[in-house]
């Protein structure tokens, strides 16, 4: 009997301890950022993109004042937006995040978590975002606006 007990109080902490901690996020971030035209005419345009931003408001503490950077491209084909590209995030404390954005032709938006440093090493999962709105570029080629970002990522 004692021995069934053990085994079990064992099995029971293995589970808890191998178990990931899930959790949402929920936030607004507002980049500025600057597009390098590649092609432009009637058929395609074609241009890579580079942003920074701030987290301005979030639903969970580990991303109040994050930051970050991203690079990708842009087309627009047949009337269609289409892009990817990647983010890394840092959060106040330092540490950091990469992830992976999508732009398809049709349906959501998405961004995959990639890999992470400190507590986010190991870092999985993703979500969506939809821009809010872009305000009017001071100087062109740059554009500046807020989007929201929403989903879960575990952690090992």
């Amino acid at each position: 009997m004692r021995a069934r007990l053990t085994v079990a109080a064992a099995l029971l902490l293995f589970a808890s301890a191998s178990q990931a901690a899930e959790a949402a996020y929920d936030f607004v971030v507002c980049t500025h950022g600057k597009g390098s035209p590649l092609e432009a005419n009637a058929d395609i345009v074609a241009y890579a993109v580079e942003n920074w931003g701030v987290v301005a408001s979030s639903s969970s503490r580990e991303w109040e004042n994050a930051s970050t950077h991203c690079l990708g491209y842009m087309r627009v084909l047949g009337g269609k937006r289409v892009g990817r590209g990647v983010c890394k995030w840092m959060q106040a404390g330092g540490d950091t995040a990469v992830g992976e954005f999508d732009f398809p032709a049709a349906g959501e938006p998405s961004f995959t978590w990639l890999s992470g440093t400190g507590k986010l090493k190991g870092i999985s999962g993703g979500g969506t975002f939809r821009e809010l709105f872009d305000a009017r570029a001071v100087d062109p080629p740059t554009v500046q606006g807020c989007r929201r970002d929403w989903g879960r990522y575990r952690l090992p």
